[in-house]
């Protein structure tokens, strides 16, 4: 039987990211996040996670050991902010690399 499960993004303990992330997986947070941090999926902040700002999340998954300081929302948004960005650029022609990228994040693929 094949493998139904959606891949899982993974920001890894060397990795700090700022700014805005919108996407339609899960996210695991081993490493810091500062800023606005949007997901349909689940976000699971691990132990040596750091995540200031925002959350949105399909659903939030907390282990011992992290830092969380944010203003949480936690249910099904209605759709990453990225999404209408995208629709507003439209479909192009994206070199394959920035399409394959622009797939995955939207759940395309």
């Amino acid at each position: 039987m094949p493998n139904t499960k959606e891949p899982v993004i993974e920001i890894h303990p060397s990795i700090m990211l700022k700014g805005q992330l919108s996407m339609a997986r899960d996210v695991i947070l081993t490493g810091r996040f500062e800023g606005d941090l949007q997901t349909r999926g689940r976000l699971t902040v691990a132990a040596g996670g750091v995540a200031i700002g925002t959350i949105e999340a399909g659903a939030l998954q907390l282990e011992p050991g992290n830092q969380v300081q944010a203003k949480v929302t936690v249910g099904q948004p209605q759709q990453p902010k990225m999404l209408n960005v995208v629709k507003k650029i439209g479909s192009g022609k994206w070199p394959s690399r920035l399409r394959k990228l622009k797939e995955f994040a939207l759940g395309f693929k």
